[in-house]
């Protein structure tokens, strides 16, 4: 029987500005078309090579950039490479190696980007890809028709609840960058909007500190707040263990959806659209709890 395949999901939440048309098929049909590419980390770059508007599905391509005219490692001499080795090596200028492909789908009711984290052995980082978007957004031809998108990886639900309920928790932060009202109770939405309209800011953030021995203990509103910041922004804390002061943070804890399955039984988009269907499912009923 072969070993099950691992997939794992992760997802990002897009928000384009109310005074632009809040279409986000188009909004990744013009990053596509505009080929942009993104240098992730080290020599891998990042850009989305297939997108399909009716069903939201497209694929990210990561690939790296290496210097073909640099020096050139023997693994057979264990040195230098000969440079009439080197001279025989043919590259086509086009051709970029280490092509790894992911899927990712679109659900434009939630504006919420699912992309598979891992699958096939490879793996996507979360933080790859907000810092591909953050990056593609920013083209001036984005800007002009969308105005300033915002893209942020959607943290763990389950590290917010860890750190808001923290025992000897001293300090809570909460910063949320401009977040999309509809996904928002009334309240929230209108001091948040409120703040950063009179003060033409992108970014809101709130920090709670305690004195007292057994310190903070958030309110539901602090709690509903703090899963905005899970979609829009991050959450972090610090508390006190053995009388030593230690920070926590969502900032390397994307929200992920893991599963494995038989290859020869399903084929890995429709196990990857399962999944992406679950992520999509737990944003909304988090957001339905604000």
């Amino acid at each position: 029987m072969p070993r099950p395949s691992k997939i794992e999901v992760s997802a990002i939440n897009l928000r384009i500005p109310a005074d632009k048309p809040r279409n986000y098929s188009d909004l990744i049909m013009r990053i596509f078309k505009r080929r942009v590419a993104v240098k992730v980390y080290g020599n891998s770059f990042v850009a989305i090579t297939q997108f399909q508007p009716e069903s939201g599905l497209g694929v990210l391509s990561k690939y790296s950039e290496i210097d073909i005219d640099g020096d050139w490692f023997d693994v057979v001499d264990f040195g230098p490479a000969d440079p009439e080795k080197i001279g025989e090596v043919s590259i086509p200028e086009t051709l970029r190696p280490n092509l790894s492909a992911f899927y990712f789908e679109l659900d434009e009711e939630s504006h919420v980007l699912s992309f598979e984290s891992y699958s096939e052995s490879k793996s996507l980082s979360a933080r790859s890809v907000e810092r591909y978007f953050k990056e593609a957004l920013s083209d001036a031809a984005i800007v002009e028709e969308f105005g300033s998108v915002e893209a942020d990886v959607v943290k763990s639900y389950g590290e917010v609840e860890r750190i808001i309920n923290l025992p000897n928790l001293k300090e809570l932060r909460i910063v949320i960058r401009r977040p999309n009202p509809d996904d928002v109770s009334g309240d929230l939405a209108a001091i948040i909007e409120e703040r950063l309209r009179e003060q033409n800011g992108e970014e809101y953030e709130e920090v709670t500190r305690s004195k007292d021995d057994d310190g903070l203990k958030p309110n539901e509103r602090t709690k509903k707040l703090a899963i905005v910041g899970a979609e829009n922004g991050e959450v972090s804390g610090k508390s006190i263990v053995n009388g030593v002061q230690v920070p926590h943070t969502t900032e390397e804890k994307p929200e992920k959806v893991v599963d494995t399955y038989n290859k020869e039984e399903v084929d890995t988009r429709t196990m990857f659209r399962q999944l992406a269907d679950r992520m999509i499912a737990s944003i909304k009923q988090r957001r339905a709890t604000i």
